[in-house]
């Protein structure tokens, strides 16, 4: 998870401060490094217990300090910024820096600035297209780094670029791979013309779902989206509490309810988080829905997050496996 902008940084270290709001990390991460160090402790000059070469995949198991992102190397002007995380690989664990991890799925915007730089040839790389009026679908594709003008700072930046004519949705970089094809019903259809609500404020109810391809009539999971909370005055600003979101299946009996809103904290408690819906269909074709949902608990910026059906545990119907920071104006 290597950083090169001062501004996420700084956004990393604000976050880390706040003992209510704990950084997400992934629970598979795939190392980036050529060989990387496992240690007894979080620091350089802890005794070494171990080493990883480049793309192998560990567990997450916790972080040090909350995640706080610290220099590598306080003696070097060009050391890297992360957090110290402790890995399990096989039956050994150890601390590495997190600079040199990334999560075994990512999800990435062409265009969009990049402020953690995958390791491209680790992964296979998928783009979303819209293919018709009522599809999406998923597409292989290679992906490159190019170079774009910083206007605020001057120097240039990475974005990510395509083999692809028409632009992408959104990309997914999988360490496994995908299946092609039809991946959701929205092709140019915003979230509002599927029926769905984008802003999720309290009150907010809607279903999200896998859709159908073309003579495909098998019947599948439509899971129920629920924003709950309630506005209370004070002074003369209206204060949203208890904030929620939950997904439903109404298919099961009893009812499964999941509260999704454990990966929606805002870096500030005691404000209601700011959530919109993107997407929804089925990126890992398991023909139950996924979701990507935005919101902004930084004052540095916001993230959208992937949600996998897939992913999910015994008593899940999603779970979050990947986000992408978005800077603040």
């Amino acid at each position: 998870m290597r950083h090169f902008l001062t501004l996420l940084v700084i956004c990393s270290f604000c976050r880390a401060a706040v003992a209510q709001s704990t950084p997400y990390f992934p629970e598979e991460m795939i190392v980036t490094a050529d060989n990387l160090n496992m240690r007894t402790a979080p620091g350089k000059n802890s005794a070494k217990s171990g080493s990883l070469i480049k793309g192998t995949v560990v567990q997450f198991v916790e972080a040090w300090n909350n995640g706080e992102y610290v220099q590598l190397d306080t003696t070097e002007e060009n050391s890297p910024f992360g957090p110290w995380i402790k890995v399990r690989y096989g039956n050994k664990t150890g601390w590495v820096f997190g600079s040199y991890l990334n999560g075994t799925t990512g999800l990435y915007y062409e265009e969009s600035l990049l402020f953690e730089e995958p390791a491209i040839e680790l992964y296979n790389w998928y783009g979303v297209y819209t293919r018709d009026s009522f599809a999406d679908e998923l597409r292989q594709v290679k992906v490159t780094k190019a170079k774009v003008t910083d206007e605020f700072n001057g120097g240039e930046l990475d974005v990510l670029k395509t083999d692809q004519e028409d632009a992408s949705k959104f990309l997914i970089a999988s360490r496994t791979p995908l299946k092609t094809g039809y991946c959701g019903p929205m092709g140019v259809m915003d979230i509002e013309q599927a029926g769905c609500i984008r802003m999720l404020n309290p009150g907010s109810q809607f279903a999200v779902y896998p859709g159908n391809d073309t003579n495909d009539t098998l019947i599948k999971p439509a899971y129920g989206m629920v924003v709950t909370g309630c506005a209370e005055l004070e002074g003369m600003i209206a204060v949203i509490k208890n904030f929620s979101v939950k997904v439903l299946d109404y298919a099961t009996e009893p009812l499964i309810v999941q509260n999704l809103t454990r990966w929606l904290t805002s870096e500030n408690p005691e404000e209601a988080p700011i959530v919109e819906m993107l997407w929804f269909g089925d990126i890992d074709r398991d023909e139950k829905p996924d979701i990507i949902m935005q919101d902004c608990p930084y004052a540095g910026g916001c993230r959208a997050s992937l949600f996998l059906s897939s992913k999910a545990k015994p008593d899940e119907l999603l779970h979050k496996v990947c986000e992408h920071f978005w800077p603040g104006e």
